[in-house]
C-alpha cells in the first residue's frame, strides 16, 4: 500500500466514533468491514516500514523499537497476531515480544478485535509496578487515583476530600490534584499540602499536582515535587502544542523526577488540529509508545491515565463508544508494557446521565481490568465539572471484581482503623474526622485527638453546606444517600441549562462600554456543541466588521468575551470582572481597545482569530467554562501575539501552549478582585518578556 492508503485503511477499520469523521472515517459498516479485512492481511513488517507521520514521534518510536524482536515476528499478519494473543499463553508471549511490537501494529490489532476479544486479552496481561502481593497493576489489584480538586484551590476543601477518599480505601496509586490556578506559586503550595498529608499520615502512596512538566520543573527548584506530570499525544505537533517541547526536551525534563504520571485520551490531537491525518486509535497507541519510550529512557516509576470521555460529543456520543474506547486503550497500554488506569468519565454536554455512567463504569472495570480508576468526592468533579467515579463506588467495584488495593496501603489503613485485614471497610462516618485529628496532631497541634475530631466534624458539615459531597456516608451496598443522588441530578440539570444559556444583553451593556456582538461559524447551539471547529472561527461578516473596528491606531490589547460552554458564567461574573480589569490595565498604562468583541458560540480559538484579524499585541479572552460544577465559572485566556523579535505570531497560528489560562473565576472559587489582579500582573509579565503560555517565566 501507498502511504495515503495505509492511513485511510487504518482509519476506516475503526469501530465508529465521531472523532474519526474529522480524519476521513465513515459511518458505513460495509466499508469499515472491508478495511478490517485488508488490515488483517498486512504483515507486521509491512506496517513497521511506514512512517505514519513525518515527525520526531515517528522517528523516536522507530528508533526505540527492539528491532531484533520486531524482526522475529515481522512475518506475522495482524490476523495471526490476534490469534496468538487470544491463546492461553498470551501473557508470556506478550511479555517477551512487547518491546518488538510497534505502536502502529498494536493499533492495527485492536481494530480487528471484538469487545469480548479485547476483554479476554485485557484479563491476561498485567504490568505490576512491584513484587508485593497486591502490587499496583497486578491481576489481584484494583486501586484509585484520589482526585481532591477544589474550584478555588482551597486547602481545607482539598484536605478533607483526601481524608474522605481514604475512608473509602481510595488513593493507593496516587493523590493527583488538578490545580484551578496554574501559576508556579500555587503549584508549590499545593505540592506542599499533598506532601504534608502523605508524610503526616505515613501513607504509602505518591502525589502529584497536574500542571505541566515545565512549570513543575520550575516548582521543583523551590520545593519537593514527588511525581512529574505531562499530557501526551501521538504527534510532535500535538505535544508541542500542549507543552511547547519536542520529545528531546520532554525527556530532559522527565529525567529530573523520581516518578512520572502521563495522561492521554482518544481525540485530543484530532480536536486540536494536530492529528496529521491519522485516526484516533492509532494516535492513542502512539501516545503509549511515547510513554513507553520515556519510561524506558528514565527507568522511573511510571503510570498512565487514559481520560476517556473528557473531550465531548465531537469524539464520542454514546456509552457504547466510550466502552469501546476504554477496552481498546487498556489493551494497547498493556501491550506496550504500561501500568494504566482509566478515568471513565463524561462531560455534561455528552448527555450521558449519571446513573448510566455509573452502570457503564461497572461494566468497564469488569471487562477492561484497569489498574485503577479516578475517585472524587461525589460523581461530579467540583472544579473540572465532569462526571466520573465517586469514592463510594470503589468499595463496591473492589467487591464485585474480587480485588484489593495495594498491600502497602491496606496495611496502613488497617493501622489507621479504616480497614480490616480482609480489606473490608470498618470505619463509620466519623472516620474522616478521626483522620483529620491524626493529621492535625501530627502537624504539631497540642489539643487532644477528641477535640480535633469534633472540630473535624464541624468543618465537614460546613463543607457539605457549601456543596461538597463530604460527610454524608452511604446507603446499602455503598450506594449514595437519596440527598446526594438528588444533588447530582440537580448538578446535571444545572449543567444542561448552562450549555444552552445565552449571553444576557443587559449584562453585556452594563459591563462593556462599547460591545461589538458577533457570531462564529456555528449555525446554532447544537452545531456548536457537536462540531467544535465551527466555534473556533468567526463568520465572514463578523471578520469584516472586526477588521474595520479601528480606523487609525490599533490597541495593544483586545478584550474578547465568549459564552463558551456556559454563558451563565459571563452573565454572573462579567460585571465584577471586566470594568475592574479595564481600570487596572489603564492604571498600568496599557491601551486596551475601546470595543469589546462579544462572540456568541465562541471557543478559545475564536479569540486567536480576533487577534489575527486585528494583529494586536495581546488578547484577553473571557469565556464561560466547566458546566457541572454547580458554579458558573469564568476563565481568562491570555495570549501574546508577537515573537521575541516583535513579529506577529497570529498569522502562523497559535498553539494552546502559547496561552496562559486563569480559571475558576467565581465568588466561591477565585474571587473577581483576585482574578483581576492576577490577570493584570500576568499581562505585565507578558509584555516585559514578549511571551505567554509555557514560554512565560513566573518571575
Amino acid at each position: 500500500m501507498k502511504h495515503r492508503e495505509f492511513l485511510q485503511t487504518f482509519t476506516l477499520a475503526n469501530e465508529f466514533k465521531e472523532g474519526d469523521l474529522l480524519v476521513g472515517g465513515t459511518r458505513d459498516e460495509p466499508t469499515r468491514k472491508a478495511a478490517r479485512g485488508a488490515l488483517a492481511g498486512l504483515r507486521l513488517g509491512e506496517i513497521n516500514k511506514i512512517a505514519f507521520v513525518e515527525d520526531q514521534v515517528s522517528e523516536t518510536l522507530a528508533r526505540s523499537l527492539n528491532h531484533q524482536l520486531a524482526d522475529e515476528i515481522a512475518h506475522l499478519t495482524v490476523a495471526e497476531l490476534k490469534q496468538i494473543l487470544l491463546r492461553a499463553d498470551a501473557a508470556n508471549w506478550a511479555q517477551h515480544y512487547r518491546d518488538g511490537l510497534s505502536s502502529e501494529v498494536i493499533a492495527a490489532l485492536v481494530k480487528l478485535m471484538s469487545n469480548d476479544e479485547l476483554a479476554a486479552v485485557a484479563h491476561k496481561i498485567f504490568n505490576p509496578l512491584s513484587e508485593e502481593r497486591h502490587a499496583i497493576g497486578s491481576s489481584s489489584h484494583f486501586g484509585a487515583r484520589l482526585q481532591p480538586n477544589s474550584p478555588g484551590d482551597d486547602d481545607e476543601e482539598i484536605l478533607f476530600s483526601i481524608l474522605e477518599g481514604l475512608r473509602y480505601g481510595c488513593g493507593d496509586v496516587i493523590l493527583g490534584l488538578n490545580p484551578a490556578s496554574d501559576d508556579v506559586d500555587t503549584i508549590i503550595r499545593l505540592e506542599e499540602l499533598l506532601q504534608s498529608v502523605v508524610e503526616r499520615l505515613n501513607l504509602p502512596t505518591r502525589y502529584c499536582v497536574l500542571s505541566d512538566i515545565v512549570k513543575q520543573t520550575s516548582a521543583r527548584a523551590k520545593t519537593k515535587v514527588d511525581v512529574g506530570f505531562q499530557s501526551l499525544a501521538g504527534t510532535s505537533k500535538a505535544i508541542n502544542g500542549m507543552v511547547g517541547l519536542n520529545l528531546d526536551g520532554l525527556l530532559d525534563l522527565a529525567k529530573g523526577f523520581d516518578g512520572l504520571y502521563f495522561e492521554t485520551g482518544q481525540g485530543s490531537a484530532v480536536t486540536n488540529g494536530a492529528a496529521e491525518g491519522v485516526d484516533m486509535v492509532t494516535l492513542e497507541s502512539r501516545a503509549y509508545g511515547v510513554a513507553r519510550f520515556l519510561q524506558r529512557q528514565t527507568s522511573r516509576w511510571t503510570i498512565v491515565n487514559d481520560v476517556a470521555g473528557f473531550i465531548g460529543p465531537e469524539v464520542f456520543q454514546t456509552a457504547e463508544q466510550l466502552l469501546r474506547a476504554c477496552l481498546e486503550d487498556t489493551v494497547m497500554a498493556k501491550l506496550h508494557g504500561l501500568t494504566m488506569g482509566l478515568d471513565v468519565c463524561a462531560t455534561f454536554h455528552m448527555g450521558i446521565e449519571p446513573a448510566a455512567l455509573h452502570q457503564l463504569t461497572e461494566t468497564i472495570v469488569a471487562a477492561a481490568a484497569p489498574a485503577y480508576l479516578m475517585a472524587v468526592a461525589g460523581n461530579a468533579d467540583p472544579m473540572l465539572g465532569y462526571l466520573t467515579t465517586s469514592f463510594r463506588q470503589h468499595p463496591r467495584l473492589r467487591q464485585q471484581n474480587h480485588k484489593q488495593i495495594s498491600t502497602a496501603m491496606k496495611t496502613r489503613l488497617v493501622t489507621l482503623g479504616v480497614m480490616n485485614e480482609a480489606g473490608e471497610l470498618i470505619a463509620g462516618q466519623d472516620a474522616t474526622a478521626a483522620l483529620y485529628a491524626r493529621y492535625t496532631k501530627a502537624g504539631g497541634d497540642r489539643r487532644t485527638l477528641e477535640t480535633l475530631r469534633v472540630e473535624g466534624v464541624k468543618k465537614i458539615a460546613a463543607l457539605g453546606e457549601r456543596g461538597f459531597d463530604l460527610g454524608y456516608g452511604d446507603a446499602e451496598d455503598f450506594a449514595a444517600p437519596v440527598k446526594i443522588t438528588k444533588r447530582l441530578e440537580a448538578l446535571y440539570a444545572h449543567a444542561r441549562r448552562a450549555l444552552y444559556a445565552r449571553l444576557d444583553a443587559a449584562v453585556i451593556n452594563d459591563a462593556c462600554a462599547s460591545p461589538l456582538r458577533v457570531r462564529t461559524q456555528a449555525t446554532n447551539r447544537d452545531d456548536y456543541l457537536a462540531h467544535p471547529a465551527t466555534g473556533e472561527m468567526l463568520c465572514d461578516h463578523a471578520a469584516q466588521q472586526i477588521q474595520t473596528l479601528y480606523s487609525t491606531h490599533r490597541p495593544q490589547i483586545q478584550i474578547c468575551i465568549s459564552d463558551g460552554l456556559n454563558a451563565n458564567a459571563i452573565n454572573e461574573n462579567l460585571r465584577e470582572v471586566l470594568p475592574a480589569l479595564r481600570r487596572q490595565l489603564a492604571e498600568n498604562n496599557f491601551h486596551a481597545g475601546a470595543f469589546d468583541v462579544v462572540m456568541d458560540n465562541g471557543r478559545v480559538r475564536a479569540g486567536y482569530h480576533v487577534g489575527a484579524l486585528l494583529d494586536v499585541e495581546a488578547v484577553i479572552h473571557l469565556i464561560g467554562e466547566r458546566p457541572g460544577t454547580g458554579l458558573n465559572t469564568l476563565s481568562a485566556y491570555l495570549t501574546y501575539g508577537r515573537d521575541t523579535a516583535g513579529n506577529s505570531r497570529w498569522q502562523q497560528g497559535v498553539d494552546h501552549s502559547q496561552t496562559t489560562a486563569i480559571c475558576g473565576i467565581h465568588p466561591n472559587g477565585k474571587a473577581a478582585a483576585i482574578a483581576v489582579d492576577e490577570i493584570a500582573r500576568c499581562i505585565k509579565r507578558m509584555f516585559e518578556q514578549r511571551a505567554s503560555g509555557v514560554a512565560l517565566s513566573q518571575r
